[in-house]
């Protein structure tokens, strides 16, 4: 069997499934591995671990796709809400692993990692970050 990269399918796996499903007041949160710029409230998505697990017979992969769920306020806003609101609506989608439709690939596990939570502040904005760890088992289909 040949070995094929799952990076790109389970991203945009993960894109198909979170993109027009997410909302804030209303307003769909950009998804995406690039966000626009000028954009306040998005859900950043990247492969941050990848470990190959070949049994021989077949092809399996553990992969933590991360999602960094940021909002960018004024200085002397600092609401949280909007961030959990949000990280609230991603977990609940991104927990079933029949879920996730892939070409060459099928998710047999998708688990919560983890989370972190930080905050930055600049001259211009009070930033709000909260990174959400997803661990996903695949098997390659061809």
């Amino acid at each position: 069997m040949r070995y094929r990269d799952p990076a790109q399918q389970i991203l945009k796996a993960y894109y198909n499934l979170l993109n027009g499903s997410v909302f804030l007041n209303g307003s769909t949160v950009v998804i995406g591995t690039r966000i626009p710029k000028r954009t306040s409230e998005y859900v950043l998505l990247y492969i941050e671990d990848m470990a190959n697990h070949n049994t021989g017979a077949e092809v399996l992969y553990n992969v933590t796709v991360a999602m960094q769920i940021v909002s960018m306020q004024a200085v002397s806003e600092g609401d949280e809400e909007k961030v959990n609101t949000i990280f609230e609506q991603v977990i609940e989608l991104v927990d079933d692993p029949d879920s996730f439709n892939m070409d060459n690939f099928r998710c047999l596990t998708s688990q919560f990692e983890g989370s972190e939570h930080e905050t930055e502040m600049t001259d211009s904005s009070y930033n709000i970050i909260r990174k959400l760890r997803m661990s996903n088992f695949l098997e390659q289909t061809i």
